[in-house]
């Protein structure tokens, strides 16, 4: 048996560890944050049919707007799930309003909301090439009939279709790599709740490096009990499937934060820091060593007014000599006015 499959093995058993004795609270929790999803979008759905707007164009902005006003309501429990997970691996094990931790205070919820965009705007980059080219390529049937030509219509379809799922697959492809890369961001946002959105992706990124496909296989080993929780009309999620995922998500990251040095890793500087404190230190040492050959250039090159001087003593003989004969006034004028202006 590989060594992956073991560690899986371990996580997945500690979490039923914590489980065991903590169901009710796992559950209250789980349970509580489902319910309130599923229930403000029964609340959309009867607000939709009272007001009448079921066949009108407003339908589509009010049905926008009230599941982001949910999402932003349920997300932040959503980690105040994991926050509390945490602090069960910790040794801490805190009562069940943790759920509203980030509900406690303004700066929690603004933080939480600050490292959703910043997470979401990440994917987004990566991904809305592919989504737009996707898009287009589904409205670009006439013209790809017309270069057809000759062709039959369903070619022209067929093919706009494949171009259309490619381009979809392959956002699909590079969301999940982007995803598996920031895996570890919610736990180290949990954990380290002031760090800044840019270093809690860098230090996910360094946290998931060589443990991406480790961490996908463990996803993928609750197939099982997804699917068979559908067939339970979805009780079976708060019952057993997402307290058991949760914690051994929580598991599995405690495992990989203390591989790395634990607190020591979260509180280290970014790369960035790093970056930035040694192309400083490079530019302070060329400035050293600029201003040392000027120091040594200036050490090399004659005194100026040394030479300055002894022109002027040289200078001041002739003068003397020139002024005791009569016949040379001008050029003793000359050479006066000469030494004026060197001096």
């Amino acid at each position: 048996m590989s060594v992956i499959k073991e560690r899986r093995k371990y996580f997945k058993k500690e979490a039923k560890f914590f489980l065991r004795y903590n169901y009710i609270k796992q559950v209250f929790m789980t349970g509580l944050v489902i319910l309130l999803t599923f229930g403000l979008n029964a609340v959309k759905i009867n607000i939709i049919k009272i007001i009448g707007l079921e066949y009108s164009l407003y339908a589509v902005p009010f049905g926008i707007f009230f599941d982001l006003t949910a999402f932003f309501i349920t997300l932040p429990m959503y980690f105040g799930i994991i926050y509390v997970n945490v602090k069960l691996f910790e040794g801490e094990n805190l009562p069940v309003s943790g759920v509203f931790y980030y509900f406690m205070s303004a700066g929690n919820l603004l933080d939480c909301y600050r490292f959703i965009t910043a997470v979401f705007a990440r994917l987004a980059v990566f991904a809305l090439p592919f989504l737009i080219t996707g898009a287009v390529l589904a409205q670009a049937e006439p013209v790809i009939e017309y270069m057809l030509g000759g062709y039959t219509q369903t070619v022209t379809l067929d093919i706009a279709v494949l171009c259309v799922s490619l381009a979809y697959i392959l956002a699909f492809i590079i969301c999940l790599v982007v995803f598996m890369r920031y895996f570890a961001a919610i736990f180290i946002f949990v954990k380290s709740p002031w760090l800044s959105a840019r270093d809690i992706m860098a230090k996910s990124a360094k946290l998931m490096k060589k443990r991406k496909t480790e961490a996908l296989r463990l996803m993928i080993s609750f197939a099982f009990w997804i699917i068979i929780s559908h067939f339970f009309a979805g009780f079976l999620y708060i019952f057993f499937t997402l307290p058991y995922m949760a914690l051994c998500y929580a598991s599995f990251m405690t495992y990989l934060l203390g591989e790395k040095g634990g607190d020591e890793f979260l509180s280290a500087a970014g790369e960035y820091i790093d970056k930035i404190a040694k192309k400083n230190k490079k530019k302070t040492i060329k400035e050293k060593e600029e201003i040392e050959i000027i120091n040594e250039e200036s050490e090399n090159t004659p005194d100026i007014n040394k030479i300055l001087a002894e022109d002027t003593v040289q200078i001041d003989g002739i003068i003397d000599y020139y002024e005791t004969d009569g016949e040379n006034k001008s050029i003793f004028r000359f050479l006066n006015r000469f030494k004026k202006v060197i001096k």
